[in-house]
């Protein structure tokens, strides 16, 4: 019975909010039909649909609040649709694209959300400045009209009051060009970037403002910047205050800003400022200075308005030392591993950086166990000047590898990397397999970088992620070369040093010139049938022209080769070879002629020999290693059980290894070279002159650069040669004598074409100075010796000088050498040598 009563209450409190709304809000009242409903917009910055006759958007979109109507009332009406849409306003933005991005289409329902949705998606373009809808009601649909005010476009872009830096350059600093959408956001940005160069450039007192021109007829903008360069200023002093434990000279050598001198510097940069700071307080850190801090860095001026001086305020504090040290937590690794790791000691002056280390090289160490996710936490406790130290340790559970990915390969096969890695699926990690398998997929040469990665799995095993990028191998080039043993030859290449994806070499070259002519074919297998056995073979036809011979070579060979179990890193191999080599002379003196006795001329000798050779690199990096070593050991055995017509053992051992200069991204190689050359006790015949060692030059066999080819060889003096000794040489005839036979024709100083002992020594400091360039400052020195007893080891020839290094994609290696040979039987003097085409540094 109350009910009923209150049923008029509420139906007259529901007229009254009717009259109301249709008061304020008098377009939601509207018939279909009749005169249209205020146009609806976006507050562009809020993104809230709002109502352009003044009236709340809330309210003018939400429909009045039906009357309370009894319970036997009549069905809802059907829902509104939408009818046509159309866009106006736009003169560079097509309508469809208007239109998509509205993703209201005409037939669906009509909801005001939807509506709001659709102008907010337009305003997301960042295409318009203003956006609104007006309605137009049709029946049952409601027709739309999408208007839009579209924003200006950058039309020129002018600069004003630069006089100390180019127009150019400054266009160049700006991320907007002619054509662009002008945006508020823009005009910050862009100054942004022109204040943060002119700061770069030392005009750290530059003022920079923009604004814009707009054409309303084309819609397009002169975007003006207005530049204020000022005076460039540089640091010319630098000053601390509350520094008392260093002197200025130690300080000023921590900082990175450096006071303006001769060579530059003083340069003003906020990146610079930021960095002095965290280098001082690093500085005092590692020297004892724990609580030591920057306070402030703060530029004052100077006796010009141009020279300003840093003023650098400091609190040292006090100095400490470490007292103990301990580590706590630690199952999987033992403590006293885990002690012997570089880190602080007891009673030394307390280093920060040192700390840190002993906790880094533990994460390497448990790493090394398969333990990624374990915990290290250096804690430190003061008592009075001393520092105790605990390592705490949360090990975590082992790491295993769930999968390893390999990606970037285009023209590799994947099993050709995944034979050659020491990591497989299921294994626990290791960090030194991880390092292992990169240093030998970069050994192949096919790559030009190997980037390992890793990421999490399932609980605490790893993804193993190998990013390989290739190197262009491959070699289809004809030209011409240069070195100073061959002179200058045309050449036509074609080689591959991976076929098909499997690391298969094969090579064919022809080259010929005034000096040399080169026919070589080759071809070498790495893993014959899927198994880490190498096999080769090569066939050739040289002809060299040497300083005082002309050498021919015509055979062929062969090479197995395996991995060998122990040491690691290394691997054996032998090959046959068998060629017919002919010496022929080149307008010999009666000096070479003596020299030459002996060896056939004119004459093709048949060679059989079987060379062993072990090899172990842990090189970094095929052609510019920055660590590792490498050892090559070759044994060449001709003649005797092997046939042919001549008979000697040659011998050639040579070590290097690379490791970090004292100099910042400088690598330093040492290399030694031993050569031996010999006869067999039952052969009474010498070892051809054309396999003895002769040194000089920079692209021989057995460089030493600074001399010309082949100069440094053995000489001997001598006393009454006769002319029954020397091959090829007429009768000497002296007047008044009849019989010459035995007369004695040379007497003096004879030049070896080569010694059967040889040694070789370089040092190098090698380094890149930008892609593909590097350098190297070199110094050699070496010496052949004929016979045992004449070896003085200390008697050595030296050159020195620089160098550049260069491989190009598609030509090979280039390379230029400037050495200066100090011992040259012709005088101290400098040699040049150009390096062009198949030559190896």
């Amino acid at each position: 019975m109350r009910r009923h009563c209150l049923r008029p209450a509420f139906l007259a409190l529901s007229a009254v909010l009717t009259a109301i709304t249709l008061f304020v809000s008098p377009g939601a009242a509207q018939v279909p039909g009749e005169s249209s409903s205020p146009p609806l917009a976006v507050d562009s910055t809020a993104s809230a649909l709002v109502d352009t006759s003044g009236g709340a958007m809330a309210d003018s979109l939400a429909p009045p609040p039906p009357p309370m109507l009894p319970d036997s009332a009549a069905p809802a009406a059907a829902p509104v649709r939408i009818g046509t849409i159309d866009v106006a306003g736009n003169a560079r933005t097509e309508s469809e694209r208007v239109m998509r991005t509205f993703e209201v289409a005409p037939g669906t329902r009509y909801t005001k959300d939807a509506l709001r949705r659709g102008l907010r998606k337009l305003f997301g373009l960042g295409l318009f400045r203003d956006v609104w809808i007006e309605e137009f009601p049709r029946g049952e649909s409601v027709d739309l009209l999408i208007h839009v005010v579209e924003r200006p476009r950058v039309g020129s872009i002018v600069f004003n009051g630069n006089k100390k830096r180019e127009t150019s350059e400054l266009e160049k600093k700006l991320s907007v060009r002619t054509g662009d959408i002008l945006t508020p956001a823009m005009f910050q940005t862009q100054v942004d970037s022109l204040l943060k160069y002119y700061r770069d450039e030392g005009f750290s007192r530059a003022h920079v403002t923009a604004a814009a021109d707009t054409n309303a007829a084309t819609n397009e903008a002169a975007l003006r910047f207005q530049v204020d360069e000022g005076e460039k200023v540089r640091v010319k002093r630098i000053r601390f205050e509350g520094a008392s434990a260093f002197s200025y000279k130690r300080l000023r050598k921590a900082m990175k800003t450096k006071t303006k001198g001769l060579f530059g510097g003083g340069d003003i940069k906020d990146e610079s400022f930021t960095d002095d700071r965290d280098k001082l307080e690093s500085f005092y850190h590692d020297q004892g200075y724990r609580d030591a801090r920057v306070l402030a860095t703060d530029l004052t001026p100077g006796a010009r308005p141009r020279d300003l001086t840093l003023v650098v305020r400091l609190e040292e504090g006090r100095r400490y030392r470490t007292g103990t040290v301990g580590w706590t937590g630690a199952t999987v690794v033992d403590s006293a591993s885990l002690r012997r790791l570089p880190q602080a000691k007891p009673g030394e002056i307390y280093n920060a950086s040192r700390i840190g280390r002993g906790r880094d090289e533990a994460f390497a160490l448990y790493a090394e166990h398969g333990y990624l996710y374990v915990n290290i936490e250096p804690r430190e406790a003061v008592r009075d000047s001393l520092v105790d130290i605990t390592y705490t340790v949360t090990e975590g559970k082992p790491s295993h590898v769930r999968l390893v990915n390999i990606l970037g390969n285009r023209g590799t096969r994947e099993k050709v990397i995944r034979r050659e890695i020491n990591i497989h699926e299921g294994d626990l990690f290791k960090r030194s397999t991880i390092v292992r398998s990169r240093d030998d997929l970069m050994r192949l040469g096919i790559f030009e970088d190997v980037q390992p990665d890793v990421s999490p799995a399932e609980s605490t095993d790893v993804d193993v992620v190998l990013r390989v990028k290739e190197k262009q191998v491959g070699t289809a080039s004809a030209g011409a070369g240069y070195t100073g043993d061959t002179g200058v030859t045309g050449f036509l290449e074609l080689a591959h040093n991976n076929v098909l994806g499997n690391a298969q070499s094969l090579s064919l070259h022809l080259e010929r010139g005034g000096k040399r002519e080169d026919y070589f074919l080759s071809f070498t297998e790495p893993w014959f049938r899927d198994t880490p056995t190498l096999l080769g073979f090569s066939v050739f036809n040289t002809r060299t022209e040497r300083d005082l011979y002309e050498e021919k070579r015509v055979g062929g060979s062969v090479r197995l080769g395996r991995p060998l179990p122990w040491p690691d890193y290394s691997r054996g191999s032998i090959a046959y070879r068998l060629e017919d080599v002919t010496i022929s002379g080149q307008n010999f003196t009666l000096q070479d002629s003596i020299a030459f006795s002996g060896q056939p001329l004119g004459v093709a000798v048949r060679t059989s020999s079987v060379e062993t050779v072990f090899n172990r690199n842990t090189n970094d990096h095929p052609q510019y290693p920055t660590k590792g070593t490498r050892l090559d050991l070759n044994d060449e055995f001709a003649g005797g059980p092997f046939g042919g017509k001549v008979n000697f053992h040659k011998h050639r051992y040579e070590g290097r290894v690379y490791f970090k200069s004292p100099i910042k991204g400088v690598t330093t190689m040492l290399r030694g070279r031993l050569g031996i050359l010999g006869g067999y006790a039952d052969q009474s015949s010498a070892p051809p002159v054309y396999e003895r060692f002769r040194l000089g030059g920079g692209s021989t066999a057995d460089p030493l650069r600074g001399y010309d080819d082949y100069q440094v060889v053995p000489g001997k003096f001598v006393q009454n040669v006769y002319r029954t000794e020397i091959a090829g040489i007429d009768s000497v005839t002296t007047p008044g004598v009849k019989d010459t036979t035995f007369r004695s024709v040379f007497t003096g100083r004879l030049r070896y074409p080569g010694g059967r002992f040889m040694t070789l020594y370089t040092g190098e400091q090698q380094f890149p100075i930008v892609h593909p360039l590097h350098g190297v400052l070199f110094f050699d020195a070496g010496n052949t010796w004929d016979l045992w007893r004449e070896i003085k080891p200390f008697d050595l020839k030296m050159g020195a000088g620089l160098g550049l290094r260069m491989e190009i994609p598609l030509l090979g290696k280039i390379g230029l050498d400037y050495g200066y040979g100090f011992n040259r039987d012709d005088g101290p003097r400098p040699k040049v040598n150009f390096l062009f085409g198949n030559v190896s540094f």
